[in-house]
């Protein structure tokens, strides 16, 4: 026969108006089930907040302690076209907070055309309350940088003055690269899913639906600054067959490229007349390259979280000569000012390749925005 598992005993303390609530709660349901205790009723009410889904926070907990298998699970159900519980909306919520707080050196990143799209979604989800949300209102302008401009402190707000502050925000960003980023608006797109009394989640998944990818590749990039992994769906790259790349030259430098079996793409790059070899083996390294060779200028200073970058001239009259070093390895390498904007064209080229572009864009839905 086979044994029936055991079950467990948990003992917890309540104050005396939850055990009054649950003592009522018996009463009327022993009418129809004789001989129900207490501690029944509490039983029978926490298996159905579970089963029918009404405490999101339980089904977050269990997202939140499999972060990385959970995300890869809400993008598979969003490319099958199947709606997302609130849960895994507050889930994903919860790491393009992450990926908008956690600001890498490079300035240009996260883009300000997501950071426009954030804020778009967290008007998309306010619109749908169905009741008045002053508190929250307040902490919406608070995090957009908004106390000294809105009378926070007044007992009724404007219903128009987040749309408002957020329609400024979104014009701001889309018409300067120097725009000031709205760095809390993934905290506050997290708080509106809890906090505010929505419609109902098709509601929601309607609302953003149109910014899904944005939201996904926050989300994938503060995931992966938390965890230091990336999200990987299956083999994803199966179908691309790891196409065998061409090797890039340009003068001197050259640069090669190859697709592992779990998809990750690594770089090695050649310069013979400096008897230098130098691997890049991951794709964050890789962007962060890419970006530092793209705008590391005379006279600056690059500082990311892999490489440093910085130039100088031995003697004034002399040329400028560009130094980087990876933080990791330590390998250090120093090129004249012909010989970095030599090594700058061939790896924009090979960044180029069209029979690389789809490894890419797996690579950043794997990693976000890098």
């Amino acid at each position: 026969m086979q044994r029936r598992p055991q079950q467990q005993t948990l003992s917890i303390r309540i104050p005396e108006s939850l055990r009054d609530s649950l003592e009522r709660t018996r009463e009327v349901i022993s009418n129809h089930h004789r001989y129900t205790s207490t501690a029944d009723v509490a039983k029978l009410l926490l298996e159905s907040a579970i089963d029918d889904g009404l405490d999101e926070r339980v089904e977050m907990a269990d997202l939140r302690a499999r972060p990385t298998a959970a995300l890869g699970a809400l993008r598979r159900k969003w490319e099958q076209n199947q709606d997302l519980s609130r849960a895994e909306w507050l889930f994903l919520a919860h790491y393009v907070q992450a990926g908008c707080e956690e600001l890498a050196e490079d300035p240009g990143l996260p883009k300000p055309e997501s950071f426009a799209q954030a804020l778009e979604a967290l008007l998309a989800v306010r619109a749908l309350r169905v009741e008045r949300g002053t508190e929250l209102d307040r902490y919406y302008l608070g995090n957009l940088g908004q106390g000294e401009v809105a009378p926070l402190k007044r007992l009724q707000l404007d219903a128009d003055l987040v749309p408002k502050a957020v329609a400024v925000l979104v014009q701001e960003l889309r018409r300067s690269v120097a725009a000031r980023k709205p760095v809390f608006v993934g905290r506050s797109l997290f708080v509106a899913l809890r906090d505010e009394s929505l419609e109902g989640v098709a509601a929601v998944n309607r609302a953003l639906s149109r910014y899904w990818p944005v939201l996904y590749g926050l989300a994938a990039r503060g995931h992966y600054l938390r965890e230091h992994r990336p999200v990987r769906v299956g083999n994803a790259l199966d179908s691309l067959l790891r196409p065998n790349l061409p090797c890039v030259m340009g003068g001197d430098p050259r640069v090669s490229m190859r697709v592992t079996n779990d998809g990750e793409l690594k770089m090695l790059i050649e310069m013979s007349r400096k008897q230098v070899v130098y691997p890049l083996r991951c794709y964050p390294r890789i962007r962060e390259f890419a970006s530092m060779l793209e705008r590391l200028e005379p006279g600056g200073y690059w500082k990311g979280r892999e490489f440093l970058g910085c130039t100088t001239r031995a003697v004034p009259d002399q040329a400028t000569c560009f130094s980087l070093r990876h933080r990791g390895n330590g390998i250090t390498v120093s090129l004249a000012a012909e010989e970095w904007q030599s090594l700058r064209e061939v790896f924009q080229r090979a960044l180029a390749l069209p029979e690389l572009q789809p490894v890419l864009a797996e690579l950043s839905l794997a990693y976000g925005e890098m």
